[in-house]
């Protein structure tokens, strides 16, 4: 909980600076350019979340009562709940990982690595954004691939709708398939938002499962 409460505090150029340090400490090349980090793993597998919150002052209380983590502030779970996520599946699981800014106000940072020369020679099995409320959500979008679907949803997920996230330009222009996540977050865009710890360490635990297995 104190590392997680942490990241919350932080701002997001806080966010993208310590980010850079931690998956340099996990033995990646880090890309820390304008709008995001890119760091390319050994698994074919990308692995998305956005650095940025709606809200607009700084954490300086944190509440926790009930295995829920809150701030009159604005917790900002959307989306530091997806980049502790990552912080942990990367520590066994060297998946690449692209940390985008301002998914908030239109996926900015997303279309700024899109307009890389390094986007277009990527290429990865599918795509895991990490930036969904709830405990067990996977939405597609547009990926309208069934065999993909089932895959994502065989153990713990179900499949849910939304209407944008990052992956919603990601996707299209890599080519592959793609899901988001649900994170353990709850009352999104508001200050009464707050965070489930269990639901987000289950979230860790079956992304984990899902890349674990084997799939082309």
């Amino acid at each position: 909980m104190k590392k997680f409460t942490e990241i919350c505090k932080m701002s997001q150029q806080e966010v993208k600076s310590y980010m850079a340090k931690y998956l340099a400490s996990n033995k990646y090349n880090v890309v820390n350019k304008d709008g995001f980090l890119y760091a390319k793993g050994d698994v074919p597998v990308l692995l998305v979340a956005h650095m940025d919150t709606v809200h607009k002052q700084k954490i300086n209380t944190i509440i926790e009562a009930n295995g829920k983590i809150s701030s009159p502030q604005g917790i900002g779970g959307d989306d530091r709940c997806g980049v502790f996520i990552i912080m942990n599946i990367v520590k066994d699981l060297h998946c690449s990982v692209v940390l985008c800014e301002d998914e908030e106000i239109g996926g900015v940072g997303a279309e700024k690595f899109l307009n890389t020369k390094l986007a277009r020679t990527l290429d990865f099995n599918y795509i895991i954004e990490f930036d969904r409320q709830g405990k067990n959500d996977a939405v597609f979008y547009e990926c309208d691939n069934p065999e993909f679907e089932e895959f994502i949803t065989e153990e713990f997920y179900k499949t849910a709708y939304g209407t944008f996230s990052d992956i919603s330009y990601l996707a299209p222009f890599l080519g592959c398939a793609a899901v988001n996540l649900s994170c353990g977050y709850y009352k999104a865009h508001t200050t009464n938002e707050y965070v489930v710890l269990k639901e987000m360490e289950d979230s860790i635990k079956a992304a984990c499962a899902i890349l674990e297995r084997t799939t082309e």
